[in-house]
């Protein structure tokens, strides 16, 4: 819940409506401090699209690379918006490492396809204003960084249009942003000789006395979360000037939202809603901020009766979480473990508290997968907690966790996503997901959390992980690559990791063009869950060719499944989960035959 200083920033942010998208090609790119001040100093709603998810990135905290490294990235981004207040969006463009122009990235980009996503991400969000990292002139250095601009301005012209990307429209309409900045730096100004005085300048150095913070200091706090980067960053504590020169749009003498109404008069009905927040605002009680719960289930009545469908769904997210951090009011759903099988059972306790004296209901608790839940309405007294065990049953179905972008094979430089609504996320919503509805007076309000797992751990203390949902085994082959030197036979490990209780089946292992394993086929067993299991196999190479590739599959119940697990686990990141095909690369070199290549 928020604070009671967050609290009266949130009051003073229901009461603005704008929006501002900025754009740039990889995690770390953005303005942090730019999108602090946007997001809590001008109480805009503001979003950072990122081309790629930093798959071509180093990584300076671990051993992932590639698509790994791209998830441990996304969830950086995602802990670094957590912090200064911005939201996160992807295209579906891959990192693939360093590109020296435009050109040569929209080889490997499909770029219709890339300004397609952009077209989408800007019709979802309807910025007023985008802002661009780089200019389009190639300034920026990196081909991805110059592309990202490229994109921004050509969907600028065309999110309007109805007759581009016609498909987007049976879930968003067309969206006219009124101009596109460039987020200049000094230097590039100085060189072409720009006067300051007559560009939109911003001190993004500007102390928030809400925060306690200076936008700058809570941007050290936001890019800190760039851990695989190595972008710890100290809080600066001055005025930091940030210059921007319009790329496209209307022309502004100094205020990039010149002319661009910011209030509730731009929405049918939206004065009364003002009225209101101004009247919460003035009777606002930082000691008490549950006297404020009458005017703000007013406004929440206002604004589920909008016409308006985008800032309808905008403002009632804001609102319930205002109502509930003004009631001090505490929900969790906690499961039994980490870890649940398709058609198995996972045991989750839900709790809820009211931590003031207004008068709450609990009326219904909705947990995804429960079949039935009974549960009479029950009065939420002050500091009493309401807890409820429940059982719920993952179905057999192949609905194991996955990062969405992951679950069909990509190309070189882009990522397959079919389903249109799913591009631009930076993930997909929880699998299992708790819903509370609550009463207040003649109110009905529905409050939502995943469901976690949850440790308390002796050094960090209480630490939440996400549920992973798990084929009932997975097969984890010791090497990614096997190498062989010659025709001689090579012994390689699989290991089975059972996710529930008395598991049977058969393990199949492949070789592909000629080459040879044995043994073929090994009966397993596992009493328990969480157990794990090695198994040795012998690779024969084929000497008439020189690659192959082992795959590996269980038979469970006459149902084959071949996934292996991959966890991705730092302090600073919720834990995530791949499953891969279980499968490794073979590889056969004649040294005497090819001789050694010096390589450097």
């Amino acid at each position: 819940t928020l604070s009671s200083s967050e609290i009266k920033l949130a009051l003073k942010k229901l009461d603005v409506l704008g929006s501002v998208l900025y754009i740039a090609a990889h995690p770390d790119d953005e303005n942090t401090s730019l999108i602090a001040y946007l997001a809590k100093g001008k109480l805009l709603r503001t979003g950072y699209l990122s081309m790629t998810r930093g798959d071509g990135g180093q990584n300076l905290i671990g051993t992932e690379q590639s698509d790994q490294l791209g998830v441990l990235r996304t969830q950086e981004l995602l802990e670094a918006r957590k912090r200064d207040g911005g939201e996160q969006f992807f295209t579906r463009a891959v990192d693939f490492g360093y590109s020296k122009s435009p050109e040569e990235t929209f080889e490997f980009w499909d770029k219709e396809k890339i300004l397609s996503d952009v077209v989408w991400v800007i019709r979802k969000f309807k910025p007023d204003v985008i802002i661009t990292r780089f200019p389009p002139t190639g300034q920026g250095g990196h081909g991805h960084h110059t592309a990202s601009a490229i994109l921004s301005l050509e969907a600028f012209d065309l999110a309007n249009d109805p007759k581009a990307f016609p498909e987007q429209l049976e879930f968003v309409g067309p969206w006219q942003p009124k101009r596109v900045f460039w987020n200049a730096w000094l230097p590039a100004l100085q060189n072409e000789k720009i006067d300051l005085s007559k560009i939109p300048t911003l001190n993004l150095g500007e102390y928030n006395t809400l925060l306690g913070k200076s936008y700058t200091e809570v941007s050290a706090l936001s890019r800190s979360m760039h851990k695989s980067q190595g972008f710890g960053a100290s809080g600066l504590r001055n005025n930091l000037l940030n210059y921007f020169t319009l790329l496209k749009g209307d022309s502004v003498s100094n205020d990039m939202f010149e002319g661009i109404d910011l209030s509730w008069n731009k929405v049918d009905g939206g004065d009364q809603i003002h009225s209101l927040i101004q009247k919460t605002l003035n009777e606002f009680d930082l000691e008490n901020p549950s006297a404020s719960l009458d005017n703000l289930f007013l406004i929440y009545e206002k604004i589920s009766n909008l016409k308006d469908d985008y800032w309808k769904e905008v403002k009632l997210k804001e609102i319930t979480e205002l109502i509930r951090s003004c009631a001090g009011i505490w929900i969790e759903a906690i499961s039994d473990n980490e870890f649940v099988s398709i058609d198995d059972t996972l045991y989750v306790k839900t709790s809820i508290v009211n931590r003031s004296n207004s008068e709450f209901a609990l009326n219904k608790i909705d947990l995804s997968y429960l079949e039935n839940s009974k549960l009479n309405s029950e009065q939420l007294k002050n500091g009493e907690i309401f807890s409820h065990n429940h059982k719920i049953y993952i179905p057999n179905l192949p609905i194991w966790t996955q990062p969405y972008w992951l679950q069909s094979p990509s190309k070189v430089g882009m990522y397959s996503i079919a389903e249109q609504e799913l591009r631009g996320l930076p993930e997909e919503k929880p699998q299992l997901n708790c819903d509370f509805t609550v009463s207040y007076k003649n109110y009905l309000l529905n409050l939502s959390v995943p469901v976690y797992f949850r440790i308390t751990d002796p050094v960090d203390g209480e630490i939440y992980k996400s549920v992973v949902i798990t084929p009932p085994v997975t097969i984890n082959i010791e090497k990614e690559i096997l190498f062989f030197d010659g025709p001689k036979e090579k012994e390689l490990k699989l290991t089975l990791q059972s996710f529930k209780n008395a598991v049977s089946g058969r393990l199949v292992i492949e070789c592909a063009k000629g080459w040879k394993v044995e043994p073929h086929e090994i009966d397993f067993s596992f009493e328990k869950k969480n157990q794990k299991k090695d198994f040795y196999v012998k690779i024969i190479p084929s000497i008439k060719q020189t690659n192959s590739e082992i795959s590996a599959k269980l038979v469970i119940d006459n149902k084959t499944i071949s996934k292996s697990l991959t966890r991705i686990e730092y302090k600073h990141i919720l834990p995530q989960t791949i499953f891969y095909d279980a499968k490794s690369k073979l590889q056969l070199f004649d040294f005497e035959k090819d001789g050694v290549k010096n390589i450097g």
